[in-house]
């Protein structure tokens, strides 16, 4: 009895191991069959990128090309290296641009100021008559009929009355010349009802008016005398009609009546 049970315990323990062994040898055949798989997949794809074996591949191409046509080109080393180059880094060179660095502007800079240049010093108007350094009497006489009053009232024969005698009255024969005391230039020629026709003359800093001249004017205005030059004749002077022929002479500076006799004579 005892050794019936033992042999059939032995019996399953024979099965148990000839059913491990047939695990086991299932279990390596598939690990091998997987790793021979993996190893045929990966084999191809390192000798499709296997850049040796790519060349040799190129070089049998264009040995059967040129084999079967001669002019065809020949392997241009040149890319095959660039491409090989490529492979090997991964990817194409990629030229970096250089960096430009931006150029400072100079800073404007302002101006020097320009100095103010002196204003040019425009010249005097030149005289448009030279001044005489002396004067000389308007008549050959010189002979003094009735003075300068100096401001104080004289008796007119002719008016019948006192009046200021603002000139000197110089005796002369009617119709004589009369001419200008110094070189002058004529400012204006009226005719006065008191004076007669006047001819006004600026002779440096005086204004002299000679009066009493007949009606036709030997000058004009803005004629330039010089001394001695005739200017008219002695005619009448209305409100000193009395009295023989003379001139009425005035003569004034900056508006102010002077004796003419102390100007003609240099003593003012």
């Amino acid at each position: 009895m005892n050794g019936k049970r033992f042999s059939e315990d032995k019996a399953r323990r024979n099965g148990f191991y000839l059913a491990l062994a047939v695990c086991l040898v299932a279990v390596g055949i598939a690990a091998w069959s997987t790793y021979d798989a993996v190893h045929s997949y990966l084999g191809t794809e390192d000798s499709d990128s296997d850049p040796a074996l790519i060349e040799q591949q190129q070089d049998e191409v264009l040995k059967s090309q040129r084999e079967e046509d001669p002019e065809a080109p020949k392997k241009d080393t040149g890319s095959s290296a660039s491409s090989k180059a490529s492979k090997e880094t991964g990817a194409g060179t990629v030229s970096k641009a250089p960096t430009v660095k931006p150029t400072k502007s100079p800073s404007p800079t302002s101006a020097p100021t320009p100095e103010p240049s002196e204003a040019p010093q425009v010249p005097a108007t030149a005289p448009l008559y030279e001044i005489s350094t002396e004067l000389i009497y308007p008549l050959e006489s010189k002979q003094i009929d009735k003075a300068y009053s100096s401001g104080a009232p004289m008796y007119s024969e002719t008016m019948k009355d006192w009046r200021i005698h603002a000139g000197c009255d110089i005796s002369a024969q009617a119709g004589e010349q009369v001419l200008a005391c110094a070189n002058g230039m004529v400012k204006e020629t009226y005719t006065d009802s008191m004076l007669g026709n006047v001819v006004v003359i600026e002779h440096g800093d005086y204004m002299f008016y000679y009066c009493g001249l007949g009606e036709d004017f030997l000058v004009q205005p803005e004629d330039v005398v010089s001394l001695g030059q005739a200017i008219g004749t002695v005619t009448a002077v209305p409100a000193e009609s009395a009295q023989e022929p003379h001139l009425h002479l005035e003569v004034r500076r900056d508006g102010a009546c002077m004796d003419p006799r102390g100007v003609l004579e240099g003593k003012n």
